[in-house]
């Protein structure tokens, strides 16, 4: 036989030979690569063992006892890396890749002799070559993995780094690969960056990563049988099956993820899938193979862009690597630099994982440096996209997802969305409505946070709030800006903006904590009068309101703003949506939400039989609370108010909530605005309308009421409207017997006729 096909069967392997590779025809270097193999196996099951304590099958299926002698096996590698050295030593792969050799490697054929460059120009190759070649290939490539000196150029860049930096680390297994890495910055620039290469090319395929193979061997085995090796798709079934993975196994998943995210190429999928990207997108000018500090740059460019990403399997790879990100620091590369002593001195016994130290981080915000703070704000900006990327608020939800969003697409923060819209449910859970709860306070911190918002109204912010802050330059903007885009509702163009604002108001008027500004004037004011009310509903802000005469003038400013936003729309009113909703359907089920149209419709139709007395209640209550004050009347306040600046200037900024300014408008009637003075007509006459003893633009005209419409007709009061038409009765002199003190009453009749 040839001595330059296979080993020796009589040397030092005879014995090995006869016992695990019976029936092997000698040639074409069969007898090597099954002792090689069966070595393999055993170190695999080996290693197991020692931490399992179970026995694991040898991926060859062999069943084994010990592995091959060190002479045996040195004679086995020595038969690989002498047939390593030239193409057409190994003729398995001479004669398979003939053709891509000629077609691809042409130019290094004939110094192939010398160098083995001929097979390393296959092995940059690989994507190219056809299924048999790319198979001898790998088998190339595999014992390279085990004994760093099959590879050629490999073993000339770091036979000296070896030599040096790992005496008696003992040959093959990938032994002396992981000493050289764990040494990388003592290596020379030749032997890091071929060690480097050598990485790079052993991603696409679980079995070249020794050291992950035999951690991981069980795992696969259990959670990823079925799945072919190559194009990293066991990497990636045992990334999604981390959780459960054993402990061994996790963590040296773990540890290549953490590599991989701060190096892209060391990702086979991402660096395939986002070629044209990495290149265009990002600009990168260097060379895939060679080792560069640009790496991490390319991933936060990718992220960064990742909505303009044309390649839908770049935008998969993306969104994979800040999923990971939002679950673990370590796979977040900017934040875990920038806090990393934040983290030592603030979450130091803080696990790793389902962001833990994440939310240890922002549980501690106050006391974080200023470049980790700024970094943290910029993740969250990023977070709030995508449940994929709120995982604490995923896992709590996994159960309320599949109920109320299961064909929600994710993006666009929609299945966040649904959750806020489906939260009030029956069957939600509490631990979700406590995650969804948690984010919506968030989310009102800054803009930025509330995805939907800051997509839809980036145009309207620019316009209109261009100058209430500037995160161009790190300002933290806290609820400065949701604030002017509620003050300046009207003024905003884009309707998808206007939607996504009034979402935010229906979030402050359920629960105090989603008014930033709001929550830090009445903090105290909340502890002190309604500690024990339960946010949600509505509730924290009814019991403040209840204390409207005792809260801080800072609380009861805040609420009054508040209220005004309430005013504008029905379903800003918890209490009223829910205790008129039939009333709304059938009175007033065409009526356009907004404008308060709706509220004044019922207003409208409280006389009616059919009107529900739990809706009148609320209808009556709203009215007689805009009596104190004219801004919570929105259609009056907007044609009011350059009367009020020009005429009742003083009486406004007293803000004595006594109908002062109603007072002064009547008073000056007849220098009003002819629009000013249709809605105080229609202000006054409801107030009438809706009259009980005591109400603030109507008390004046008690007596009167009582002697005259009340004296007869005790019950005449409860019915809406009857005061009104008997008082306008007797202003019009149809009863002029009667003697009633009309001073105020009169002046009621001057601004505009209303009672007729």
């Amino acid at each position: 036989m040839d001595k330059s096909s296979d080993i020796n069967p009589d040397g030092a392997c005879k014995p090995f030979v006869t016992s695990f590779c019976e029936g092997v025809e000698p040639g074409d270097g069969q007898v090597a690569d099954c002792l090689a193999e069966y070595q393999r196996g055993v170190e695999a099951q080996m290693d197991a063992e020692d931490r399992y304590g179970v026995h694991v099958k040898a991926e060859a299926d062999m069943t084994v006892s010990g592995g091959l002698s060190d002479e045996c096996n040195e004679e086995v590698m020595q038969f690989k890396i002498q047939r390593s050295t030239n193409i057409n030593r190994n003729t398995p792969l001479a004669k398979a890749c003939a053709d891509d050799a000629n077609k691809y490697c042409n130019m290094t054929w004939f110094s192939g002799y010398r160098n083995g460059s001929v097979i390393a120009c296959l092995r940059d190759i690989r994507d190219k070559l056809k299924p048999e070649c790319k198979k001898q290939v790998f088998k190339v490539q595999l014992d390279a993995s085990y004994d760093y000196r099959v590879d050629q150029t490999l073993h000339e860049a770091c036979r000296k780094d070896a030599e040096t930096l790992c005496p008696g680390v003992k040959l093959g297994g990938g032994r002396i690969q992981e000493c050289l890495k764990k040494q990388r910055l003592k290596l020379g620039w030749d032997c890091s960056a071929e060690l480097f290469r050598k990485e790079v090319e052993d991603t696409d395929d679980i079995r070249l990563s020794i050291r992950l193979f035999r951690e991981c061997l069980a795992d696969k085995k259990q959670y990823c049988a079925d799945v072919a090796p190559g194009q990293a798709m066991a990497k990636q079934c045992l990334e999604e099956h981390i959780d459960q993975l054993s402990h061994s196994c996790r963590a040296e998943m773990e540890s290549v993820i953490e590599q991989r995210v701060r190096i892209f190429r060391l990702d086979s999928r991402l660096r395939k899938a986002c070629q044209s990207e990495i290149y265009n997108t990002c600009a990168y000018l260097g060379d895939m193979d060679t080792l560069s500090d640009y790496d991490e740059v390319v991933v936060n460019c990718l992220q960064d862009f990742a909505s303009e990403l044309k390649s839908q399997a770049c935008r998969m790879q993306v969104h994979k690597y800040v999923e990971l990100a939002a679950q673990d620091i370590r796979f977040d590369v900017p934040l875990a630099d920038a806090c990393y002593e934040d983290r030592q001195k603030l979450c130091a016994n803080v696990p790793p994982g389902s962001a833990r130290v994440i939310r240890c981080l922002q549980n501690n915000r106050d006391k974080l440096s200023g470049v980790c703070r700024a970094t943290l704000f910029d993740e969250e900006v990023r977070f709030s996209e995508n449940i994929d990327f709120q995982f604490p608020m995923k896992q709590a939800c996994l159960q309320e997802i599949e109920m109320y969003c299961k064909d929600i697409p994710h993006g666009n923060a929609r299945v966040i969305r649904c959750l806020q819209n489906s939260k009030t449910k029956k069957d939600f859970g509490k631990t979700c409505l406590a995650e969804v709860m948690a984010f919506e306070q968030k989310s009102s911190q800054d803009y930025r946070f509330n995805f939907r918002l800051k997509k839809m109204c980036k145009g309207d912010i620019e316009r209109v709030c261009k100058d209430v802050c500037h995160p161009d330059e790190d300002q933290v903007c806290g609820g400065q800006v949701l604030r002017c885009l509620t003050e300046k509702l009207d003024e905003l163009k884009s309707e998808d903006c206007r939607k996504e604002v009034y979402y935010f108001q229906k979030m402050e008027v359920s629960n105090y904590h989603n008014d930033v500004i709001l929550a830090a004037q009445c903090r105290n004011d909340v502890e002190k009068f309604c500690k024990n009310v339960q946010p949600g509903d509505g509730r924290v802000h009814a019991c403040l309101r209840e204390h409207r005469k005792e809260i801080s003038d800072g609380c009861r400013r805040e609420e009054m703003i508040l209220e005004q936003q309430e005013a504008e729309h029905i379903e800003l009113r918890p209490n009223l949506l829910k205790a008129c909703s039939n009333e709304r359907q059938t009175f007033c089920g065409n009526v356009q939400p907004g404008s308060a149209r709706v509220f004044r419709c019922l207003a409208e139709k409280l006389a009616d039989p059919d009107f529900g007395p739990r809706c009148r209640y609320e209808v009556i209550s709203k009215l007689q609370r805009r009596q104190a004050n004219w801004k919570l009347d929105p259609t009056l306040r907007r044609a009011c108010r350059a009367d009020v600046a020009d005429l009742c200037k003083a009486e406004d900024t007293l803000a004595t909530e006594t109908g002062e300014v109603y007072r002064c408008l009547v008073h000056n009637h007849d220098d009003l605005d002819p629009g000013c003075k249709k809605e105080l007509g229609r202000a006054v006459h409801m107030a009438f309308f809706i009259w009980s003893p005591g109400a603030i633009l109507t008390r004046e005209c008690d007596a009167d009421i009582t002697q005259v419409c009340l004296k007869n007709r005790p019950s005449m009061d409860r019915i809406p409207g009857a005061v009104g038409s008997c008082l306008a009765d007797v202003v019009s002199g149809e009863l002029q017997h009667q003697p009633v003190h009309v001073v105020w009453c009169m002046s009621i009749k001057t601004a505009g006729e209303i009672m007729a």
